[in-house]
């Protein structure tokens, strides 16, 4: 099974955020992220809302393509999301011998 892989990364702020700091990324596979595979600590709700919509459109797009969203808190923070080359692997929840 062949899946996209988005990365999310705090380009900017604006003003202190009790959740990201510049520098801060996650990635996002199979239409799921991990903690692990990011810095955050804390994940915000409203930050997921913006990133989604920019998330949906870029994994239809080439390696490579990047975009820009912000917070909608004010606009406090700036993330890049750029789309990676695909993988290839069993989905998350997926026994072994699937």
């Amino acid at each position: 099974m062949k899946y996209s892989v988005i990365k999310v990364t705090v380009k900017n702020l604006k003003k202190c955020c009790p959740f990201y700091k510049k520098g801060d990324f996650f990635i996002i596979k199979q239409q799921c992220f991990a903690p692990e595979n990011g810095t955050p600590k804390q994940y915000c709700m409203h930050s997921l809302q913006s990133i989604y919509p920019v998330y949906m459109d870029l994994r239809k797009q080439n390696p490579g393509t990047k975009k820009i969203c912000h917070c909608p808190d004010d606009d406090i923070v700036e993330f890049e999301l750029e789309r990676l080359d695909d993988e290839e692997g069993r989905g998350w929840n997926r026994p072994e011998e699937e």
